[in-house]
């Protein structure tokens, strides 16, 4: 028997359900014509047409302020070697037979200021400034040898130094020791074995090792040039400039310790040890020593009457005057050599003026304040050229060059309930 339910008045009809409504609408939307596309009631508005933003290249270092620098300081050393020159008679007299030899021989003697310039100088464009580099350079140039061969006395002062630097690099990576009171630290300690260094060598009893003949010196000073020249165009470089400005944030602690910059760290303060081990090797094995008899080669660290000037004076006052940033990571190519010949050419010119004068002359009272001068003239050099060997600041044309267009609209795909239904539509 089948249940045929009454007829209801249209009067009384009520709303239809939910899902009956829901099948009308699917019904008129299977009988809508073929060219009516369907609306997508979850779509949501188009999405904007995704873009990608010109990424400007990151800004370099200006160079070219450093490169003129060194260009006036070529020409500062050109100047004081031509007076050298016209007063060869008066500064060498009969001390050497040629011009050459003399110039040999000052070259020698020159050498270890370059080779401790180096090593300042690379301290400080990693940032972290070495203080121990001038213990290092004098306690190899003082101590006695640790063996009859003078190679392996050198490979065991490189040694030294190697493990000199580990420590610098220890107490500032991963003790966040400051990098000055960590140089000087190592320094104290330095020096601090120069007695066992006495009690080993006369445990040993090596006794008297004859020294090598102080021959070959501008050879040797140009090996020191060559040494120079290379780091310089080596510090060009911007990948390595960027690291070492990461290697200041870390010495300064204002940074993470990544492992490229803690290698980086370790080996440039490894190699600013090596090469002031080096300068102290060629004093002891040349025999450069400090001297008080009336002889040109008593200049600067080698003199003990008034021209006299310290290792560590003259190695900062030719950095800076080179241009290197006393703030890390710039620095010059041969701005170092200019430097050094420039300030080897004073002090010997000098030396003869304090000689002709006499001790209680105005040149010898007034020289301790000309080093001073010559400090306080190299940092503000180092101050020059680092504020204007900074990145030009981006003008409004540079900001114009990049488009930016959004990578992702937020409202893309979402359901959008004010758009109108399939049947509103049909309608």
């Amino acid at each position: 028997m089948t249940y045929v339910p009454p007829d209801r008045p249209e009067s009384s009809a009520e709303p239809l359900e939910q899902t009956q409504h829901l099948e009308v609408a699917s019904a008129a939307l299977a009988y809508q014509p073929e060219e009516a596309a369907p609306v997508d009631p979850f779509a949501g508005p188009p999405a904007p047409p995704v873009g990608y933003a010109e990424q400007a290249a990151p800004p370099r270092d200006r160079v070219i302020f450093q490169f003129v620098w060194e260009g006036i300081l070529l020409l500062l050393a050109l100047n004081a070697l031509f007076l050298v020159y016209r007063r060869e008679d008066e500064l060498f007299g009969d001390e050497f037979g040629t011009l050459w030899s003399a110039l040999d021989a000052h070259a020698l003697y020159l050498t270890p200021i370059l080779l401790g310039a180096l090593a300042i100088g690379l301290s400080l464009r990693l940032g972290a400034v070495n203080l121990a580099v001038p213990s290092v350079a004098l306690v190899a140039a003082w101590a006695p040898p640790v063996d009859a061969n003078l190679w392996l006395h050198l490979a065991y002062l490189a040694a030294a130094a190697v493990v000199a630097g580990l420590l610098y690099a220890l107490l500032v990576a991963a003790f966040r020791v400051p990098p000055w009171f960590a140089g000087l630290a190592i320094g104290v300690a330095v020096f601090a074995s120069l007695p066992l260094l006495d009690r080993l060598a006369a445990w040993r009893e090596l006794g008297e090792i004859a020294a090598w003949e102080q021959d070959n010196g501008l050879y040797i000073f140009g090996g020191a040039v060559v040494l120079a020249v290379a780091g310089g165009l080596l510090g060009l470089l911007p990948g390595l400039r960027d690291a070492f400005s990461n290697v200041k944030s870390v010495a300064d602690g204002d940074a993470e310790r990544s492992v490229p910059a803690v290698f980086l760290l370790i080996g440039g303060t490894v190699l600013s040890m090596l090469l002031a081990a080096g300068a102290g090797f060629l004093m002891a094995v040349y025999e450069l020593r400090l001297t008080t008899e009336s002889t040109s080669l008593a200049f600067g660290p080698y003199s003990i009457g008034p021209g006299s000037a310290d290792l560590q004076l003259l190695a900062f006052g030719a950095v800076l005057l080179a241009g290197t940033s006393l703030w890390g990571r710039r620095g010059g190519v041969l701005g170092t050599v200019f430097a050094v010949v420039g300030l080897w050419a004073g002090l010997v010119l000098w030396g003869q003026a304090i000689e002709n004068a006499g001790e209680g002359s105005w040149q010898a009272d007034y020289f301790p304040a000309m080093l001073a001068g010559l400090l306080l003239v190299g940092i503000f050099v180092s101050f020059g050229l680092d504020r204007l060997g900074r990145p030009k600041d981006p003008t409004d044309d540079d900001l114009d060059d990049t488009t930016e267009t959004p990578v992702f609209d937020p409202n893309a795909g979402l359901f959008e309930p004010t758009l109108p239904d399939a049947t509103t539509a049909e309608r």
